[in-house]
């Protein structure tokens, strides 16, 4: 497994794509990627009725309605990958999310008032588009109140600051000699006019607010994967279901844990922008400092 180091190209308004970020076994992590997503789909959904419009649904683990017309075409997804016993598949997915936390400096270089926003993240979770399958348009930190209904029991929605995607199979128009591909499945972001179409090893970061709000193209040839993530703000609140591990204060815990701090970040972007060349005056170092 290896982190390429590659820099960013910033395609506009806060997406920053990181090229082949990364390279690794990839048939070893498409193979558990679909053997994660045929285990969990079966308890993602329970039937259930549609408080707005009374008709059948299915609401899944965060509390959240779906048609049950729409389910066929949303992307079936595995969220409790981190908790496996698999250590091989384990070591793949700490050395993503080693990989992302790198680049994320890289992308505070370019934004450093997003590191103002970060202090813990949610770990990535599997996504798998089927031919047909494709996301509608939203922003990445929407919660869809409705009054007179009970909130979603699940909220850390609103915690999102920077969204990141790491991409496991490419579009056919980028594939190298990659055996799976897809035709299809662009990200597209809808403010920006921005039309993305995955490489195998990318990463992409761009901000969780409703101005990036993009949308994922249906998938018409192959099955698309990624891995989907985020970097969080503001203080957990256990009152519905957000609890963050401290990887120093308990170790054994955060190995496991979907949401954990980061508690060396501060230290991280000071050292890479030392290498860098930046000086302590340096908007970029500025915001490391506390109470400017």
């Amino acid at each position: 497994m290896i982190n390429n180091d590659v820099e960013a190209q910033h395609l506009g308004h806060g997406v920053v794509l990181f090229p082949r970020a990364v390279s690794l076994d990839w048939q070893f992590l498409i193979s558990k990627t679909k053997e994660s997503i045929e285990k969990e789909w079966s308890i993602m959904y329970s039937p259930s009725i549609d408080p707005e419009t009374g008709q059948p649904a299915y609401i899944n683990r965060s509390g959240y309605f779906f048609s049950k017309s729409g389910i066929d075409e949303m992307p079936r997804r595995a969220g409790s990958i981190h908790q496996t016993d698999d250590l091989e598949f384990k070591k793949v997915l700490d050395f993503i999310e080693q990989s992302k936390d790198k680049y994320l400096l890289k992308y505070f270089e370019k934004f450093p008032l997003a590191y103002k926003c970060v202090w813990w993240k949610i770990k990535g979770h599997l996504l798998e588009y089927k031919k047909g399958v494709h996301l509608g348009s939203h922003s990445d930190n929407s919660v869809d109140y409705l009054y007179g209904i009970d909130h979603p029991k699940m909220q850390l929605a609103l915690r999102g600051a920077v969204t990141s995607l790491f991409y496991i199979n490419s579009h056919i128009d980028n594939a190298k000699d990659e055996k799976e591909v897809f035709i299809g499945g662009e990200h597209y972001f809808n403010y920006f006019d921005i039309t993305y179409k995955p490489s195998q090893g990318d990463i992409l970061m761009f901000p969780s607010n409703f101005m990036a709000a993009h949308e994922v193209f249906p998938v018409t040839e192959g099955l698309r994967y990624s891995y989907l993530g985020w970097y969080s703000q503001g203080t957990p609140n256990e009152d519905v279901s957000e609890n963050v591990a401290d990887p120093i204060l308990e170790p054994e815990t955060a190995f496991r844990a979907t949401n954990v701090y980061l508690p060396t970040l501060r230290e991280d972007f000071r050292n890479y922008l030392k290498n860098k060349g930046y000086q302590e005056s340096s908007d970029q170092y500025s915001v490391t400092v506390s109470g400017i």
